[in-house]
């Protein structure tokens, strides 16, 4: 293909899913995406079939299964017609639903299904073989579903991987958005795996001023962790403090503090 190597745009609705990384998001999918389904690869959490994909990536051969879609940006529209939702609920897309349940939903709430469950989920008792207590513990996945998906988009729309999303979501669980929009350095940390850089910028973006006590405390431990990956046990206390203004050029009283 003419287009291998070059960043483009691929647009489709997934088929099936191949395989799925619940740890890191890694997926394999079939979408649909023109005269013939083509295979797409990447960091999509919880993939479903029916789902709608606007994928930014490229085209890459694989030595042993041939022709892909490599994704590195994702964006993802929930189905909104009636078939198309009820293939996204029969397929496996919330845990507890499978093709009887979703018949039943999708006969009852038709192509408003998917808004039943996030808002209002206390109406799927209405449906006969689901109990009050069973409606609400499909709206509690379907809810973590959307909390997971709100993220990845938030994260990718701010030029961040969607593996981010993952992490934090495993971490934080309902409350990530809140701790990222909190305190976006949180993607600093270990456990997540940002860099300070792309926590920086997202923090600025999102209207933390220069001296934020959370960005100098970010910027502190930045030098702290470079240098120990550099081999230093320790820096001396005004060393410390002229390279953190160095890093992020704010007074140092506040460094100090």
């Amino acid at each position: 293909m003419d287009e291998q190597g070059k960043t483009v745009q691929l647009e489709g609705r997934i088929l099936n899913v191949i395989y799925a990384n619940e740890e890191n998001g890694y997926s394999v999918l079939r979408l649909s995406a023109g005269k013939e389904p083509v295979t797409v690869v990447g960091c999509i959490p919880a993939p479903c079939a029916g789902e709608e994909l606007q994928l930014s990536g490229q085209w890459v051969t694989h030595a042993s299964y041939g022709q892909q879609f490599k994704a590195e940006a994702v964006s993802r529209r929930l189905p909104t017609s009636k078939r198309a939702v009820f293939e996204f609920l029969a397929f496996g897309a919330v845990k507890g639903v499978g093709p009887v349940l979703a018949e039943a939903i999708v006969n009852a709430f038709g192509a408003k299904a998917l808004d039943v469950m996030e808002e209002d989920p206390e109406r799927l008792a209405e449906i006969r073989g689901i109990s009050p207590k069973k409606a609400l513990l499909i709206g509690k996945e379907f809810a973590r579903q959307m909390g997971l998906r709100r993220l990845m988009e938030f994260l990718t729309q701010n030029g961040l991987k969607p593996y981010l999303a993952v992490r934090l979501y495993k971490a934080y669980g309902a409350e990530a958005m809140s701790a990222v929009r909190e305190n976006p350095y949180v993607l600093a940390e270990d456990f997540i795996g940002a860099d300070f850089f792309e926590a920086d910028t997202l923090a600025l973006t999102l209207g933390f001023e220069g001296d934020s006590r959370e960005r100098i405390e970010a910027a502190v431990l930045f030098e702290l962790k470079f240098n120990l990956q550099n081999g230093h046990t320790f820096l001396p206390y005004h060393k410390l403090v002229a390279a953190t203004n160095q890093l992020i050029d704010v007074n140092p009283e506040g460094i100090e503090e």
